[in-house]
């Protein structure tokens, strides 16, 4: 099948993206000599690659929340964030990372069909995004469009669609790479942390199965973020996520065919650390 351009959320097929460090391409089969090559080749070509290998693999928002429309799962909004936080981030990387989160919280109403209340959510993150400098993505017309369509699910969906490849081409373009990628990661985040607040304990059936399955297949994903992170090495926030990555990494299940009972025991694992990475960086200092 012809892939497509990817951007950060909807037709993506993952979630991630900003200020650039960064080589050669490097080769999937040898990890061990990817880290050789990139801080020997040049850096900001090396970043941009780890940024697009992302784009074009992690799973969006959507796609992610869409398994819960198979699980028929009940919604729960109390594992949304408080869209009253949106203007309390006082760092373009906070506030970049949570518009990720946000984003993933909206994707969450919408495909919940919880429209209604989306709209708090819309304001926290148009609010974002103009605090890191992408007015364009929710101008008065976008916006207006929105207030029109807010009881029209598909709708939403495009319009979120249009938003996001508006703040990841702004941000591409004017060599933000390391907000982008903050970005991506609190998208890729929220949906994970939404996913596994909602199996909880429960055991493995055919409801949640859908659920299950996806979330035994995020290893690579935890370290090729946990590499995009890395080479941001003069922002803050992103050195502090790709520590806890590299620690979520110890705990994330290495696959679907592992034992059911050390499957089990790791997701708990997963589980825990996930929530304590997520609401390390949604809390408002």
């Amino acid at each position: 099948m012809k892939k497509e351009k990817r951007f950060l959320w909807f037709p993506l097929a993952a979630t991630l993206t900003l200020i650039s460090c960064g080589g050669e391409k490097p080769s999937d089969n040898h990890p061990d000599t990817l880290h050789d090559t990139l801080i020997t080749t040049n850096t900001e070509d090396s970043v941009h690659y780890l940024f697009k290998r992302m784009v074009a693999t992690l799973p969006v928002p959507f796609e992610i929340m869409k398994k819960f429309e198979g699980a028929n799962l009940p919604f729960n909004g109390s594992v949304l964030c408080n869209p009253d936080n949106a203007g309390k981030f006082n760092s373009a990387s906070a506030q970049a990372i949570n518009l990720g989160v946000f984003g993933a919280d909206m994707s969450y109403l919408i495909s919940q069909n919880h429209l209604g209340e989306s709209a708090p959510y819309l304001k926290g993150v148009r609010k974002l995004s103009d605090n890191i400098v992408v007015p364009s993505a929710f101008d008065e017309g976008l916006i207006g469009r929105y207030e029109s369509n807010m009881s029209q699910k598909d709708s939403l969906q495009r319009l979120m669609h249009t938003s996001y490849k508006r703040i990841d081409s702004t941000l591409q373009e004017n060599d933000r790479l390391a907000l982008a990628s903050l970005v991506l990661a609190g998208g890729w985040l929220e949906s994970i942390y939404i996913t596994t607040q909602h199996i909880a304990e429960q055991q493995q059936n055919e409801k949640n199965k859908v659920l299950y399955d996806m979330l035994a297949i995020q290893n690579p994903y935890v370290t090729r973020l946990s590499d995009l992170l890395g080479r941001f090495t003069s922002d803050s926030l992103c050195i502090s996520l790709h520590r806890d990555m590299e620690d979520l990494k110890k705990v994330t299940p290495p696959g679907p065919d592992i034992p059911p009972d050390q499957f089990a025991n790791q997701l708990t694992m997963f589980r825990t650390k996930i929530a304590d990475i997520r609401n390390k960086y949604v809390r408002v200092q």
